[in-house]
């Protein structure tokens, strides 16, 4: 649980205040993947690594389209992500602290 974001693995299901958000697998396995190392940066290699077990291209975006349906689904506004961050020239950070500043 992240303040109103809840990931329950085992029921492959995400909610936002006990609403259920939909995602693909594959983007589930991203945000697992984030929330598994929140306040970290990870980049789209390690992205790619952890939930499709290969590397990044030099211009493969893949990556960059699911964050956005992920944000589209999770965040209260995407174009002001305050879950999943953009660290230009680095990757992603799963914030630890969101909402009311609940995590685990």
């Amino acid at each position: 649980r992240f303040g109103r974001l809840e990931i329950d693995r085992e029921a492959c299901d995400v909610r936002i205040d006990g609403d259920s958000r939909a995602l693909t697998g594959f983007q589930f396995d991203i945000l697992v993947a984030l929330a598994e190392r929140a306040g970290r940066v990870v980049t789209r290699n390690q992205l790619l690594d952890a939930v499709a077990g290969r590397a990044a291209g030099a211009f493969d975006r893949t990556i960059d389209v699911h964050i956005s349906n992920i944000r589209a689904a999770i965040e209260d506004d995407p174009r002001q992500p305050k879950r999943i961050v953009t660290m230009r020239g680095a990757g992603y950070l799963f914030t630890r602290s969101q909402d009311d500043g609940a995590s685990a």
